[in-house]
């Protein structure tokens, strides 16, 4: 069967949004793992673990600003931005108030969505001048940050405007500064493609592959794909996890943290085999179920320190 051609649409542009989708939901499936502790991956904190986050959010941020190109290049067509703006505007109150009752003090405040609705309003602007200044303005946000790190905005009062550089303890946190920059980057590209008439060629094929149809379908719902994926994700390792998919998650996340605590001082392999032998002594015992329900009680405690001393002796 013929496929009918998409003329009309720039599919590589929907297809970038939806690598930019897988991405973003490798890295949550990832971070869902590591929450429940079925994996020990310091999804959050590693060094290379942060930098693929970072990338992921500077693409969907740069998309947004070359998006916005493609959408209002030939003037702002006023009752579409604000119908999309006001979309985004509600998911990301939905996200708020979702990872309120889910992760309490750590809720999003100020994520990626609450970043594209205010960004995309501060680069109107630059949908009139040259790509050069969006493309420099873009830069210059971003090496404002390089250069003075938490000193741009070292106010915490600003953290609701999205304006606090200084960490957060937040399951997702976008600051303006220095997330802007990806967005004007995006408008400056995107004026130079109008500019010089290489939007053609993000037709891609007039018969594209099922692989890129599958892509740009996902780019196309990007907003509804973003706010599904990931409850999803998180409700299928929910599942895994009650169901004893990846096993006894408890035990291995106590073995796992046992270990990183005695390696500091002592072999990790000796530290792993000591850590294993005291979760099956103290389930043995009866002591497993009272270390679980209580873990800050000091007589367990001291019966899981004894337990954990006799192991570890060669």
């Amino acid at each position: 069967m013929q496929q009918n051609p998409l003329p009309s649409r720039l599919i590589l542009a929907d297809v970038a949004r939806g690598l930019a989708l897988l991405a973003m939901a490798i890295y949550h499936f990832s971070w869902d793992l590591s929450w429940f502790n079925v994996v020990g991956w310091d999804v959050s904190g590693a060094p290379g673990w942060r930098l693929f986050a970072q990338l992921i959010a500077g693409s969907f941020l740069f998309l947004v600003g070359f998006s916005l190109v493609l959408a209002h290049r030939n003037g702002i067509r006023w009752e579409s931005f604000w119908r999309r703006e006001i979309k985004v505007a509600v998911a990301a109150l939905a996200v708020s108030v979702a990872t309120y009752f889910i992760f309490q003090d750590q809720w999003v405040r100020f994520g990626i969505l609450h970043s594209i609705v205010v960004s995309s309003l501060l680069a109107l602007p630059f949908l009139r001048v040259h790509s050069i200044i969006a493309l420099l303005c873009g830069a210059g946000v971003i090496l404002l940050y390089h250069w003075l790190g938490d000193y741009v905005l070292p106010y915490r009062q600003f953290f609701w405007l999205g304006l606090n550089s200084l960490p957060e303890v937040s399951v997702d946190y976008v600051p303006l500064i220095p997330w802007f920059g990806p967005v004007l980057l995006g408008v400056g590209c995107g004026d130079i493609f109008a500019r010089y008439d290489l939007l053609r060629f993000l037709r891609g094929s007039a018969s594209p592959s099922v692989i890129s149809r599958c892509f740009a379908w996902f780019g196309r719902h990007s907003l509804a794909t973003y706010l599904l994926h990931q409850p999803i994700l998180f409700g299928v390792v929910w599942v895994g996890v009650n169901v004893g998919l990846f096993g006894d998650v408890q035990v291995r996340s106590f073995q796992q943290s046992c270990t990183a605590v005695c390696s500091q001082t002592v072999d990790a392999e000796q530290c792993a085999r000591a850590c294993e032998c005291t979760s099956a002594e103290l389930m043995e015992r009866g002591v497993w179920e009272d270390l679980l329900v209580r873990p800050n009680d000091p007589d367990v405690r001291e019966i899981a320190q004894q337990v954990f001393q006799v192991c570890l002796r060669p």
